[in-house]
């Protein structure tokens, strides 16, 4: 019964984006805004991000968002005017051109995304459980894991690739490690011409261990990768 009532509540997440959560930029005509620790103006200012930081949030709270973002290596929070973000969604998108079990092709123009998959082979890695709960993974590889719930994942990314005006890059294995359970039919690309900013984002699951994730190119050069639990 709760392995049913968790495939519920993921098809739900997935589908309905888990009630409003988005990626989105910091988009000011100031090229910055300031980061608040509650809903209104006061002496409250914790942090200025600038212009193109990308923030994860659940919607707005009246003319107010709380948004999570990334600054220095450290997840951060705070409120900030809601019209002063852009959702990725608004961008103009990579469309997809094909889908097959294991490989997802994202194309335009002048950009192209190649994503592949791959089944996850425990013998090919090392697994650390938890003391308290010897039944559950607490890190492959010596870093912690995204995807399952504590249980061996059935498959990883293989390789990420991208094509810009016929020059291809690939994103560093480390940016796609430990980001296991790929969904191919729920990731997306988007384009940012003021910037030249590559956004591909993707939520993915094995029923219990939902996240979301975008990386971040820029300039055709990979920038680094967010990745949120949207519940």
């Amino acid at each position: 019964m709760k392995k049913y009532f968790v495939l519920l509540l993921t098809f739900y997440c997935i589908n309905n984006y888990c009630q409003e959560f988005d990626f989105a930029i910091v988009n000011d005509v100031d090229g910055f805004v300031n980061v608040r620790s509650s809903k209104e103006i006061s002496n409250n200012i914790v942090d200025q991000i600038t212009n193109g930081t990308v923030v994860s949030h659940f919607g707005p709270e009246g003319n107010w968002v709380d948004i999570t973002y990334i600054k220095n290596n450290e997840e951060r929070y705070g409120y900030v005017y809601f019209n002063r973000i852009k959702s990725l969604t608004s961008l103009k998108e990579i469309p997809q051109k094909k889908l097959e079990k294991e490989e997802l092709l994202l194309s335009n123009e002048r950009i192209s995304i190649q994503i592949s998959t791959i089944p996850f082979v425990k013998e090919k890695h090392s697994i650390n459980y938890y003391k308290d709960s010897p039944n559950f993974i607490e890190k492959i590889d010596g870093e912690p894991i995204y995807g399952t719930d504590g249980e061996i994942p059935k498959k990883g990314y293989k390789q990420i690739s991208y094509t810009v005006d016929g020059k291809k890059y690939n994103i560093p294995h480390k940016a796609i490690a430990q980001t296991f359970e790929p969904n191919l039919f729920y990731t997306h690309a988007y384009y940012d011409p003021s910037s030249k900013s590559i956004y591909i984002t993707a939520m993915n699951s094995d029923a219990a261990g939902s996240y979301a994730v975008v990386w971040i190119i820029n300039k055709e050069i990979y920038k680094e990768r967010m990745i949120v639990i949207p519940f």
